[in-house]
């Protein structure tokens, strides 16, 4: 259920430098460019402060937002740890007047490192899964059945079925990461998301007595009312 991948499509072009073209490059230049390396360490772990390096040296990022337009994920949900494999792209700019960094960047790529094991779990590893309001992922189907509102447009066509939706239980409990796996009408797709979005925060799933991520897929069941 989870991969170890995960691609964005680019939020901007830029050229590929190494992080030694980088840091060499004139102060003046606030270029876009397009950086790829390991993260080395870790800053800041809400706003996204961390050293990306390759073979030629390391860089400094500073501020690490989700590629895709207009998402909101923020850099903690990113789950990045110490040597994952990252592609970012962001300007070349000067803090201070001295410090040499990528500031705002953008995720485009982001491949998972040998420390991340411990982070990520895949379904069914766990020793306890989540539980939302104390019960089983049953309870949670009825929370949202009772919370839909079906589109206009999807009544007026007579069109029903079934969105299969991929969610994240991060390990704070909260619902993270929503996407549509199998969708039926771009508005039942949005109304399934924008329900399972709304979620309170689940008990995360624990695994050797500590809370991790927990991947589901879900379906969400829409009949035309009568």
């Amino acid at each position: 259920m989870l991969a170890l991948a995960v691609c964005f499509p680019a939020a901007s072009q830029g050229v590929r430098k190494t992080m030694d073209e980088f840091n060499k490059m004139s102060r003046n230049d606030t270029s876009l460019v397009v950086l790829h390396g390991v993260v080395s360490r870790l800053k800041g772990d809400q706003r996204g402060v961390f050293y990306l390096k390759d073979e030629t040296g390391e860089a400094y990022i500073y501020g690490l937002v989700d590629g895709r337009p207009g998402s909101n994920v923020s850099f903690p949900q990113m789950q990045i740890v110490m040597g994952d494999t990252l592609t970012v792209s962001g300007r070349h700019s000067i803090y201070n007047g001295t410090i040499i960094e990528m500031a705002g960047g953008h995720l485009l790529r982001k491949a998972d490192g040998p420390d991340h094991a411990a982070e990520w779990e895949r379904r069914g590893t766990v020793d306890v899964e989540p539980r939302f309001k104390g019960k089983n992922a049953n309870a949670f189907s009825s929370w949202v059945t009772a919370r839909l509102k079906y589109p206009k447009d999807a009544k007026a066509a007579h069109i029903d079925g079934t969105v299969i939706l991929k969610f994240v239980i991060g390990t704070n409990g909260g619902v993270q990461e929503v996407e549509v796996v199998k969708g039926i009408l771009p508005s039942l797709d949005a109304e399934a998301v924008r329900v399972v979005r709304s979620s309170p925060k689940w008990r995360p799933a624990i695994k050797d007595g500590k809370p991790v991520r927990y991947t589901y897929e879900f379906p969400v069941i829409f009949v035309i009312p009568e």
